[in-house]
């Protein structure tokens, strides 16, 4: 089995993208991975992606995803605690070392709530890449 395949226990063919909308493939594939494909599809197409690159895009965001995940399950927030864990990412990223001000304006924050928020997701960052000895 190719990188690029889910390890699903079965191969996704190269003509797969246009084979997509056939409904006895649909049927064959788990319910969940169909889900997961129809709504990152139509999240791009409402961001303005024509219909051929949303069902790239989605085959792309999956197959990532299952790199990331595939074999186990994984935990994604919703509501509130998704949009804070987006937000606290989006500060992180935009961080440049002394733009703090700024971005507690943008995100309508204290300053001391946004080093708080560099803080935390310092410390993700440093664990992702150098993991703890116990």
């Amino acid at each position: 089995m190719s990188d690029d395949n889910l390890d699903m226990g079965f191969e996704i063919p190269d003509d797969a993208l246009e084979r997509l909308q056939d409904p006895e493939i649909l049927k064959k594939w788990p319910q969940g991975l169909s889900d997961m494909l129809s709504v990152i599809e139509s999240a791009h197409r409402r961001a303005g992606d024509d219909d051929e690159t949303a069902r790239i895009r989605a085959f792309r965001a999956v197959r990532a995803l299952a790199g990331f995940a595939g074999g186990r399950s994984f935990y994604v927030p919703k509501g509130e605690a998704l949009e804070r864990a987006l937000r606290d990412r989006e500060i992180w990223e935009s961080f440049d070392g002394g733009n703090v001000s700024t971005l507690a304006t943008r995100y309508h924050l204290t300053e001391a709530q946004i080093y708080s928020i560099l803080a935390e997701q310092r410390k993700l960052a440093r664990d992702r890449v150098q993991p703890g000895l116990f």
